[in-house]
């Protein structure tokens, strides 16, 4: 690629990175502007001076240790049992054969093309016979497995030479013990792309909970910013902005540990043939 080519890709990703930074740029410049600012025509992209202001109105407001609580709740045991779950399910579509076992898989699968809006109602009355509406475990239903999880744990265990399962068998390691010693330590990068999908996914759910909570206590992170505003509907830009920021910090520090994971272990794992 010559120096034309290497500067016009640079300009593209360029453009692309800042069409993606925008919004995040406008929501922390928004949360620390004056009220005068915020509704300014043209929009000011630097703020006449910074305040937090908005910020005390947002804390005041709202309980966000009792949202980051149940938002943190529910994102940490959500990805803990889809790992746990698509790990063995994942290992026993990898290296066992059964009976009709592409069509149980095929199954799990189509479940990623129905929508959570027709299963929803569907579920809500389940768990309302079982009195699980309003808990911590209503929440956690739909989440405590993954159908993408299972999926891309077992392409990464496909990859894993069945040599070192069958060695291990003979040395007389159990199942198990295979799956949690061997095999989960070789899909380290997988296991890490999974869980921060899956985090960041949970973290930012809100149809669901808003459909199963009813009280405050429980209410996340993403239900308290959408309910974020005065009884009779109006809004509060420069709060409401300022409430994003508190909850989007844990979601990038996610993003951002993970993506270091991520790359220690392409670097630093892997099977030598």
């Amino acid at each position: 690629m010559g120096s034309v080519g290497r500067l016009l890709l640079f300009l593209v990703v360029t453009a692309v990175a800042v069409v993606m930074v925008l919004p995040f740029y406008w929501m922390v410049v928004t949360a620390v502007s004056p009220a005068s600012d915020i509704l300014a025509f043209p929009p000011k992209w630097i703020p006449s001076r910074l305040t937090l202001e908005h910020f005390t109105v947002a804390f005041a407001k709202a309980p966000w240790l009792t949202y980051y609580q149940n938002s943190l709740v529910v994102a940490v045991v959500s990805v803990g049992c889809s790992l746990l779950f698509g790990l063995f399910a994942g290992y026993a579509f990898a290296v066992y054969r059964f009976p009709l076992q592409n069509v149980f898989f095929l199954l799990i699968l189509s479940t990623l093309m129905v929508p959570v809006q027709v299963t929803s109602v569907a579920l809500y009355v389940l768990l309302a016979r079982i009195d699980w509406v309003d808990s911590y475990l209503g929440i956690l239903a739909p989440n405590f497995a993954s159908a993408f999880g299972v999926f891309l744990i077992q392409q990464g265990i496909k990859a894993i030479p069945l040599d070192l399962v069958e060695a291990a068998r003979m040395d007389g390691a159990g199942e198990v013990r295979i799956v949690l010693t061997i095999v989960a330590p070789l899909l380290k990068t997988t296991l890490a792309t999974v869980a921060m999908i899956l985090f960041l996914g949970s973290w930012n759910d809100f149809l669901w909970p808003v459909i199963v909570i009813n009280s405050q206590e429980l209410r996340t992170l993403p239900v308290g910013i959408a309910l974020f505003k005065d009884p009779y509907g109006s809004i509060n830009y420069g709060p409401l902005m300022a409430a994003t920021v508190i909850a989007s910090g844990p979601m990038l520090l996610a993003y951002a540990v993970s993506q270091k994971f991520m790359i220690r272990g392409i670097a630093l794992t892997g099977l030598k043939g």
